[in-house]
C-alpha cells in the first residue's frame, strides 16, 4: 500500500490546494470553538438569571405577620 502524500510538506500543500483547504479547517475550527464558548455562556448567565429570579420571588412571597393574622395563618413553621 503505498500513501498518497510521500512527506509532510506535500500533505500540507495538498497538491496547490493546502491553503485553500486549511483555511476552511481553521475557519470551521473557530466557528465550532465559538459555538461551544456561546452555548456555555449563555447556559451560565441563563442559570444566574433564574438563580436571581428565585431570590427574587421568595422575597416578594414572603407575609408580613400583620397579613398572617389577617389570614389566620398564624406563625411559619
Amino acid at each position: 500500500m503505498k500513501p498518497y502524500f510521500s512527506n509532510v510538506s506535500d500533505f500540507v500543500q495538498m497538491g496547490g490546494h493546502g491553503a485553500f483547504v486549511w483555511a476552511c479547517y481553521s475557519i470551521t475550527f473557530v466557528a465550532i470553538a465559538v459555538l461551544i464558548w456561546h452555548a456555555i455562556s449563555e447556559r451560565t448567565s441563563t442559570i444566574v438569571r433564574l438563580q436571581r429570579q428565585a431570590n427574587t420571588t421568595k422575597k416578594t412571597n414572603r407575609l408580613t405577620n400583620k397579613q398572617r393574622k389577617e389570614l389566620g395563618t398564624g406563625a411559619p413553621r
